[in-house]
């Protein structure tokens, strides 16, 4: 029997970690010869990251009405894998409506969405999520919010922790100059907490240490922290980057920094701290679940409502030795987030269906290739 086709399916394609996941699965499934499909339901936001894509995945991008799109996602899910990812704490149900009856669906939650849940929602998840064939949560902590909070069946909820691909060895070079930069890797939400993080840089400014901070990312909040960065006097000693999509540049800033800050309140498995940990950074995050998940003994943990402690517990990774411990610690860290061993969880779910007679879909090339094009 042929292996089935895989759907990834997304609202839209941003900048993001959710669009990092679903990258390097499409990406990763494809080298291993799967033949992958990446379906866009709304074009709206549609960012240049997509390129980053394997040209041998399918990319579709739906349009037209709401009711055509959902028909064209029921038709190009038909004897295929269908994994869904929605992001935001949203639900969804339209689409869930456009997969009823389908045997082979999968959903990934990506985040705790406990601040953006209620009671309702959760129970509407449960009943719609349910029907599901398995539910993929991207870190121990996510898992436990589908089954404490959403009340999902343990057996349908499989963990498998983020990854990122090996960094590539790109022309980008950024020069260091001496001052001990930090950087972080987020888009900006107000649950990113980039306010709460320029307070504490900038009293660790005001401490006397000679500090520089790179913003990478780009929402609705970068206004707001724009205007504290100004309200705060650091406006010089932060560089803002937007929103960066290219690996390779991505890269080379975190190459060249010294530490990878972030001060969220709410995270699923961080793919920035994973993409961090690659470049062996010592890290000074906000103590969440979360991130504790992911960098262990890489990090030093502060209150996210406390600029002071981050202050704090900044310091501490000036001393040179400290500085060692760490960026050791993120290199060993780093090991444990596998793109291989992500991969084939994956498959080892997508292989267990099976499709009923009269569901597959045409094995000839061209039959596909002209399936495709109409």
């Amino acid at each position: 029997m042929d292996e089935p086709e895989i759907c990834l399916i997304v609202r839209r394609f941003t900048i993001g970690g959710l669009e990092r996941v679903v990258l390097l699965l499409a990406n990763e499934l494809s080298a291993r010869g799967r033949r992958v499909h990446v379906i866009i339901l709304d074009p709206v936001g549609l960012r240049a990251m997509i390129t980053e894509m394997a040209p041998e995945v399918t990319i579709h991008v739906l349009s037209g009405s709401w009711a055509g799109r959902l028909g064209r996602l029921r038709e190009l899910t038909r004897g295929r894998i269908a994994h869904f990812h929605p992001a935001d704490g949203r639900i969804h149900p339209t689409v869930r409506w456009a997969l009823r009856g389908h045997p082979g669906v999968f959903v990934t939650y990506h985040s705790d969405y406990t601040p953006v849940r209620n009671r309702l929602t959760n129970m509407l998840d449960r009943a719609i999520t349910g029907r599901s064939r398995g539910v993929v949560a991207c870190s121990k902590s996510v898992e436990d919010f589908c089954l404490r909070e959403v009340g999902l069946p343990a057996g349908l909820v499989t963990v498998v922790d983020n990854a990122v691909p090996a960094p590539s060895a790109g022309s980008v070079r950024v020069e260091r100059d001496g001052v001990f930069t930090l950087v972080a890797v987020a888009t900006m939400n107000p649950h990113k907490n980039h306010v709460g993080l320029l307070q504490g840089f900038a009293l660790a400014r005001r401490r006397g240490h000679r500090l520089r901070l790179r913003l990478i990312g780009d929402g609705p909040a970068v206004a707001e922290a724009f205007g504290a960065a100004a309200e705060l006097g650091v406006s010089a000693d932060v560089e803002w980057y937007g929103g960066l999509w290219q690996s390779s540049v991505v890269g080379a800033l975190l190459s060249a920094s010294d530490a990878f800050v972030s001060a969220s309140r709410n995270e699923g498995l961080p793919m920035s701290v994973l993409e961090a940990l690659q470049h062996g950074l010592p890290m000074v995050l906000s103590d969440i679940s979360p991130h504790r998940d992911a960098a262990a003994d890489a990090a030093v943990y502060f209150d996210p409502d406390a600029p002071a402690q981050f202050a704090d517990r900044l310091a501490e990774l000036l001393d040179a030795d400290a500085h060692r411990r760490h960026a050791a610690a993120s290199r060993r860290r780093s090991a444990l987030f596998s793109a291989e061993e992500f991969t084939e969880r994956h498959l080892k779910l997508y292989d267990a269906v099976r499709f009923p007679e009269g569901t597959g879909r045409p094995t000839d090339r061209r039959a596909m290739r002209r399936q495709e094009l109409s």
